[in-house]
C-alpha cells in the first residue's frame, strides 16, 4: 500500500491518573491481574507528526522538555512500535514518518506519559494515513502495546483489567460532570514499573503464607462496575480511591511515605500514589484550595515539581 506526502499534524496528549488500582497474582502468560480505574487529567504532553515518501518505511523521532534525556528515540519506544504495528496493521510500506514530541509529562512517575504517546501515535497515523479505523478498532491494536494505550484513545474515565485486556470506557455525561482538581508532585526519582510489580509479587506471596485470602480479579472488577466513576461528586468518593501498590512502592522509596503525609499536613482531602509511583496526588476541594496547594507544597522542597491538573479531560486529540 502507498500513501501520499501530507502537511504535519500536532496532537495534544493528556496524562492520566488511577482512581483506583488493585495489582493482583502473576498470571500464566506472565502478566498481572490488575483492575484498574483511570481518569485522564488536563497534564499535556505535544507531538508533531511528519511525514513523506520514501521507498521504505522509516520512523524516527525526537524528544524535548521533562526527562527526555531518558526517554530513547529508537525502537525502543512506544510511539515507534506503535506505528510499526499499525502500518503492519495496514500494510503500509512505504511511510516515513518523524515524530517531534514536547514532554511534560514526567517519565517513571505512574502517569501513563509513554502509552499515551503511543496512543497519540496510532490516531496521528490513522488520520494521515486515512485508514479509516474507529475508536474500538484503534483500542484493540493498543492493548497490543500496552496496557493503558486503549485507555487514551478516549480518556475521560476508564476501567482497565490489564495487558491485552480491553479498557471499559465509563459513561461520563457532560451535564453532570463534575471535575476533580488535583494537584501533582512531582518526586525527584522514579521507579520502574517492572521492579513495583516484582516487589508486589513478593507482598503478595507473604501474604499467603500467612493464609490471608487474596481477592479475584473478577471480585475487584465486580467492584468497580458498581461505582459511578463518571458522574458522581468526588466529595462522595473518597472512600473508594485506593492503590494497593502504595505500600510497595513506599518500601522501595520511603521518601514516598514523607510526601503523601506532607499533602495530609497541607490539608488535601485525599493523598494517594498515581499507578505505580512515584507521583504523589493530592486532591483538592476546588481551584483555589488547589494554588494554595501548589504553594503550600513547594515550599516544602520535597519535590522537584508541583503542578496543578484538572479531569476528566478527553483523550489524545488532534488540535492541527
Amino acid at each position: 500500500m502507498t500513501i501520499p506526502g501530507f502537511n504535519p499534524i500536532t496532537l495534544k496528549i493528556p496524562a492520566k491518573l488511577n482512581l483506583y488500582l488493585h495489582a493482583g497474582a502473576l498470571r500464566k502468560d506472565g502478566y498481572h491481574d490488575v483492575t484498574m480505574v483511570y481518569q485522564a487529567i488536563s497534564l499535556y504532553d505535544t507531538m508533531t507528526i511528519s511525514s513523506s515518501i520514501e521507498p521504505h518505511t522509516d520512523f524516527t523521532m525526537a524528544v524535548t522538555g521533562i526527562d527526555s534525556d531518558r526517554i530513547p528515540v529508537d525502537a525502543r519506544n512506544l510511539v515507534i512500535k506503535a506505528a510499526k504495528r499499525l502500518a503492519g496493521h495496514i500494510g503500509i510500506t512505504n511511510a516515513t514518518l518523524h515524530f517531534d514530541l514536547v514532554k511534560s509529562i514526567p517519565t517513571e512517575a505512574g502517569l501513563g506519559g509513554g502509552s499515551a504517546d503511543a496512543a497519540a501515535a496510532l490516531i496521528g497515523c490513522n488520520y494521515l494515513w486515512n485508514t479509516g479505523l474507529n475508536e474500538t478498532q484503534l483500542m484493540e491494536i493498543g492493548a497490543q502495546i500496552g496496557e493503558d494505550v486503549p485507555f487514551f484513545i478516549r480518556g475521560l474515565v476508564g476501567i482497565g483489567t490489564g495487558y491485552h485486556r480491553p479498557v471499559v470506557p465509563v459513561d461520563v455525561d457532560p451535564k453532570s460532570m463534575r471535575t476533580w482538581y488535583w494537584v501533582l508532585g512531582i518526586m525527584p526519582r522514579g521507579l520502574s514499573t517492572k521492579l513495583v510489580f516484582e516487589k508486589s509479587d513478593e507482598f503478595i506471596d507473604r501474604r499467603v503464607r500467612r493464609g490471608e485470602v487474596i481477592s479475584s480479579q473478577s471480585e475487584q472488577l465486580a467492584k468497580c462496575l458498581k461505582v459511578d466513576w463518571g458522574n458522581t461528586p468526588f466529595q462522595l468518593l473518597v472512600p473508594e480511591l485506593a492503590n494497593n501498590l502504595q505500600e510497595v512502592a513506599e518500601e522501595l522509596d520511603p521518601d514516598i511515605e514523607v510526601a503523601l503525609q506532607a499533602g495530609r499536613e497541607a490539608g488535601v482531602i485525599v493523598s494517594l500514589m498515581a499507578g505505580t509511583g512515584t507521583t504523589c496526588l493530592f486532591l483538592a476541594m476546588d481551584e483555589g484550595h488547589a494554588e494554595a496547594l501548589v504553594g503550600a507544597l513547594t515550599e516544602r522542597g520535597i519535590f522537584r515539581r508541583v503542578v496543578r491538573a484538572v479531569g476528566p479531560v478527553e483523550g489524545v486529540r488532534i488540535i492541527r
